[in-house]
């Protein structure tokens, strides 16, 4: 079976990480020959894989053309776009991943009106024009069904997975002094980020050592304006890390928080699990499905809740062991040779309803 998949999004976090591991999956099928349509920046891909390099991006006009075009000269059994941009045209069963319906759900995410009108069409497009599609959780799929009833009957949900990420090289060093706490630094709506930093705030005047380390860029003046000059201090922002660093991060910290309110799936619990790191995870949308009972889930949005689990962990040494072993196993029944076994199944299902 002759398969295109459009990866144009591989360098991206979340959506890159699944295009990366997906294809390594699917790699390994040897009933599979797959043609990626790849950015000039593309990562390594496997060997056993063909790339095609587009000039134009996924989300443009022209890459909606291009895509089409390199669709009309391959000639595939079906097509795979691992994101909601779809291609003017294909005569060959297509199959599209949508990750999440966070601007549709969550308005304030995508403040701008025109473009979450953008965003809905797309999606729709998407939805009409699909076979099948594929979303990481019940959550995404209940919400797709809600939003976009035509998908009735088309959504088939394929879990992500951390293994490929979890087996990497680790730092030696994480540059980090004392003990901390780690969450990631996006500071969108959804991330609720405001909840960790109050949460953080309650604890840390009986916890002088302790600091709040945040894994990415910090937006100009962020912290100042929302801290007080002692308390954030004792939080910072990583900047850009690498997996190495970041692998290293998860292993050294006392704990890793996820107080997001609305993912997708939400691949950082399941990267900590992995690696043995206790998490701590709001009880929200599709995080309960991915950290099931290996993680302490509390309520969205509330730091007083969010203050008191900290504390639980932070005391209990046998609670973080019991957390840490309950991750790696809950961790390792993902894998992305299963996530690509399900998705081919799909792929066969696709062609089969056309015939």
């Amino acid at each position: 079976m002759k398969v295109l998949l459009d990866c144009r999004m591989a360098t991206w976090s979340g959506v890159g990480r699944y295009t990366r591991g997906l294809v390594s999956g699917l790699a390994a099928d040897s009933d599979l020959d797959l043609v990626l349509v790849v950015a000039e920046d593309a990562p390594v891909f496997p060997v056993a894989t063909r790339k095609i390099t587009a000039v134009s991006g996924g989300f443009s006009v022209m890459g909606m053309f291009e895509l089409a075009s390199i669709i009309r000269a391959e000639s595939p059994d079906l097509v795979h776009c691992l994101h909601f941009p779809t291609p003017v045209r294909t005569s060959a069963p297509l199959v599209v991943t949508l990750h999440d319906l966070t601007p549709l759900v969550m308005p304030e995410v995508m403040p701008s009106a025109a473009r979450r009108l953008v965003y809905k069409a797309l999606n729709s497009r998407a939805v009409r024009m699909a076979e099948r599609i594929l979303t990481p959780s019940e959550a995404t799929a209940r919400d797709l069904g809600k939003l976009f009833p035509t998908s009735d009957g088309k959504i088939i949900v394929t879990p992500l997975a951390a293994d490929d990420f979890s087996n990497g090289p680790i730092a030696e060093d994480t540059g980090i002094d004392g003990p901390y706490l780690l969450s990631m630094g996006n500071t969108k709506p959804n991330k609720d980020l405001p909840t960790l930093l109050d949460a953080f705030a309650r604890i840390a005047s009986v916890r002088r050592d302790l600091r709040l380390v945040l894994v990415g860029e910090e937006p100009a003046g962020y912290l100042a304006s929302r801290l007080s000059p002692d308390m954030s201090g004792r939080v910072m922002f990583t900047g850009r890390v690498t997996d190495d660093r970041l692998r290293a991060l998860y292993v050294g910290t006392s704990a890793f928080v996820f107080p997001s309110v609305y993912e997708g799936f939400g691949l950082p619990p399941l990267e900590a699990m992995a690696l043995g790191t206790p998490v701590i995870a709001a009880a929200a949308a599709s995080l309960p499905e991915v950290v099931g009972d290996a993680a302490l889930l509390v309520s969205p949005g509330d730091s007083r809740a969010l203050a008191v689990s900290l504390r639980q962990v932070l005391d209990d040494g046998s609670l973080r062991a019991s957390l840490a072993e309950k991750g790696r196993a809950r961790a390792a029944g993902f894998s992305w040779r299963e996530t690509a076994r399900q998705t081919a199944a799909v792929y066969r299902s696709a062609i089969t309803g056309r015939d």
